[in-house]
């Protein structure tokens, strides 16, 4: 699993892939109808020391793009508490609008058909076959980090 510094794709696709602004918003103004669909919300470990937010955005009932967002317990419980209140909302509500949250890294890499990743998004009706990028980044707010994964699905290619 060799992650990039650029996708190497070109056209459309790198250009939605290198987005540095919010995918929810561009959703909003190529395709208009945007949801945020909150699959799962919560601890994930029998420990309870990893906190999870899964989303599907969707545009006219397409799901576009799959986000995972991942905080260590004592992180979502001080400096990233927002997260639990965000509901149906976008997490870009919170990253583009506090002043004190920023972008650390982001990385691109093509999600393999044996990556748990890609196995969890098939048994999710959400891939079938073909080649899928995702990028992940790291976010910042008051020392402690937040690990954003976003898949791009390929309804968000077809619709173009």
């Amino acid at each position: 699993m060799t992650w990039l510094s650029l996708p190497t794709v070109e056209g459309e696709a790198f250009s939605w892939l290198t987005e540095e602004g919010s995918l929810t918003e561009r959703l909003k103004e190529e395709f208009g109808n945007v949801k945020v669909d909150v699959m799962h919300e919560g601890f994930i470990s029998e420990k309870e020391s990893e906190y999870m937010r899964e989303v599907i955005i969707q545009s006219d009932d397409l799901p576009m793009i799959y986000a995972k967002t991942l905080l260590k317990k004592n992180d979502i419980e001080d400096a990233w508490n927002c997260i639990k209140s965000l509901g149906q909302q976008s997490l870009a509500n919170i990253l583009f609008k506090d002043p004190k949250i920023f972008r650390r890294s982001l990385s691109y890499r093509i999600c393999k058909s044996s990556d748990a990743l890609y196995l969890h998004l098939k048994s999710l009706n959400l891939v079938h076959d073909e080649v899928i990028w995702l990028r992940q980044s790291e976010w910042e707010r008051e020392g402690k980090i937040l690990l954003l994964v976003e898949v791009f699905l390929s309804n968000l290619f077809s619709k173009q």
